[in-house]
């Protein structure tokens, strides 16, 4: 937010002014999306009723002021708190990003993250971003016969060596029209689509098994535990054996 501007009103850079109660009440129309704007130390300045609604809150009074950390806890607050200070710390925007969030009670949710740094000439002063529910709502009869199978041989086998060109050959099309048709009907890249696939395989080996943590990184190809549990943490919010044991305590 700019201090030559009303509170109220989020200074764009070309010099023009934006009405936040109108960006609120726009993204308010948008169930299956986040939406955010934070101060230059992570607090929330506006948020969406459906954002207040996942945290489990009915008045977005009750978020203003907080940070994601003072809200939810453990590392579902903390890792986007870290997040909000990266992006204002370095001024880099963080795009895309593909992560599990939770929305109450309990219920797991795909979603791409965006955030943006807000700047008042070279000082960042914010951001704004929101999170966009990822929903596959093309039935599976309508992806093509070779890419069905290509992908539930990903799911089935996701500790082998993936990429997307070797998802692609799989499926037997070119890197490019795989990307296009995943984006299409999953809303991620080929990239973000093996990722998740790993990491939705892990998360149930975690649910359901005692195998090791060790172990499970490995079956879902993922290097190393260390490499296993960023990935993971990143993902999903919580480290693995935190996620194990919330899942056992919730009877998830």
């Amino acid at each position: 937010m700019s201090t030559d501007a009303p509170s109220d009103l989020l200074v764009r850079d070309d010099g023009a002014f934006v009405n936040v109660e109108v960006l609120e009440r726009l993204f308010d129309e948008a169930p299956d999306v986040a939406f955010f704007i934070k101060d230059q130390e992570g607090r929330y300045l506006s948020v969406n009723q459906s954002l207040v609604e996942r945290h489990g809150f009915s008045r977005k009074e009750e978020m203003i002021g907080k940070r994601p950390s003072d809200i939810c806890p453990g590392a579902f607050g903390e890792v986007p708190t870290e997040q909000d200070a990266k992006v204002i710390s370095t001024g880099r925007a963080l795009v895309n990003h593909l992560e599990m969030q939770w929305l109450q009670p309990h219920r797991p949710c795909w979603c791409l993250t965006t955030k943006l740094p807000l700047q008042k000439g070279t000082a960042v002063i914010g951001l704004v971003g929101f999170s966009r529910d990822l929903k596959e709502e093309i039935p599976v009869e309508d992806i093509p016969g070779e890419l069905a199978l290509a992908l539930e041989k990903l799911e089935k086998q996701c500790g082998e060596k993936w990429s997307p060109a070797i998802l692609a050959k799989e499926a037997g099309m070119t890197s490019p029209r795989l990307a296009r048709l995943l984006k299409r009907v999953f809303g991620v890249t080929s990239s973000q689509y093996i990722s998740r696939t790993r990491i939705q395989a892990a998360s149930r080996r975690l649910r359901e098994s005692d195998a090791s943590i060790a172990m499970i990184a490995l079956d879902c190809g993922f290097s190393d535990h260390s490499a296993f549990t960023r990935a993971f943490r990143s993902t999903i919010g919580l480290a693995p054996t935190e996620y194990r044991e919330q899942m056992k305590n919730s009877g998830g």
